[in-house]
């Protein structure tokens, strides 16, 4: 399966325009597949609270014995991940392999075998909340509290969620002045938290990257991304998996990057431009041209991550 995930990445004018079925639910089509990867955001739950068809479907899956693994924009080690959907009441026994972007960076922090991360110093000056301070753990750093103190930069978002990203402007150019490097282990632009739309470290970054800044990036829509998962929800190279999940600049790009079917749940971050609630399906008029105008294809939609 990782093998898939090592194709050259498509261009956007080479991305093909295939049909695509709107189902009601993954018992439509499960029989077709293998294993199931799950997004979480805006499919599984909303950053607070699971959505309530998500965890029937999960035990609908396990049930049926689909595997499921789960990846993850979270910029976070994977195990406060897991922590935390069970502190949501979504039990460890419904997925297997559970992958966070914050781990695929983690993991290069540690080995700092990749170039790019070689050449990193110690003194690490931190965006970001609190609660992503795992990204730290068991390193040989040092975190410093200004610009000038710093080797390179950890943007794992706002420092409050309620941030704009123009509140990090003068941040970002003191940054660029000094050329410093940049890790972004989340590229999303913007999650929807507790029904609350709010900017993430994709967003500051991405900022960073028009300013000229250099900045890595780890996580969906790249296709290491999938490597990394598929090396751990190995399936073997004939395994059909089909994945799931909400943003077409992460998940449909990625998926589409890897080859790999994919489910786009409408009811989550495009449900407002889609004009569909989470739940209902939108025009097939309006999905076409969310698909015609961002270059992506998939194989399916439906309005809730649902059985």
């Amino acid at each position: 399966c990782a093998s898939r995930c090592n194709r050259q990445l498509k261009t956007e004018t080479q991305m093909p325009t295939t049909p695509y079925d709107m189902i009601n639910g993954l018992s439509d089509v499960i029989e077709k597949y293998d294993a199931v990867i799950l997004d979480l955001w805006g499919v599984v739950h909303d950053g607070v609270t699971p959505y309530p068809s998500s965890i029937p479907a999960m035990t609908a899956l396990r049930d049926a014995g689909v595997p499921v693994a789960l990846l993850s924009n979270a910029p976070r080690r994977s195990s406060v991940v897991t922590a935390r959907m069970e502190d949501m009441g979504i039990a460890r026994d419904l997925y297997g392999p559970a992958v966070a972007s914050g781990e695929i960076a983690y993991a290069q922090l540690v080995s700092r075998s990749d170039p790019w991360y070689a050449k990193l110093g110690r003194k690490v000056l931190m965006v970001g909340p609190v609660r992503d301070m795992s990204m730290f753990e068991n390193q040989d750093v040092e975190i410093v509290k200004t610009v000038e103190d710093a080797d390179w930069v950890l943007v794992t978002g706002p420092n409050d969620d309620h941030d704009p990203v123009s509140k990090y402007e003068d941040l970002l150019h003191a940054l660029k002045a000094r050329d410093l490097p940049v890790l972004c282990p989340n590229p999303d632009r913007e999650v929807i938290r507790g029904g609350e739309r709010i900017i993430c470290a994709g967003a500051i970054a991405g900022r960073y990257e028009e300013l000229g800044g250099n900045v890595r990036w780890e996580g969906k829509p790249l296709a290491s991304a999938y490597d990394f998962c598929l090396q751990m929800f190995d399936k073997g190279p004939d395994a059909k998996l089909l994945v799931v999940g909400d943003s077409i600049s992460t998940d449909i790009a990625g998926s589409n990057n890897a080859g790999l079917d994919v489910v786009l749940v409408t009811g989550g971050i495009h449900a407002d431009e889609l004009g569909a609630p989470r739940g209902t399906l939108p025009t097939r008029e309006k999905l076409d041209a969310l698909l015609e105008a961002t270059g992506r294809h998939i194989t399916y939609a439906m309005g809730d991550f649902c059985w």
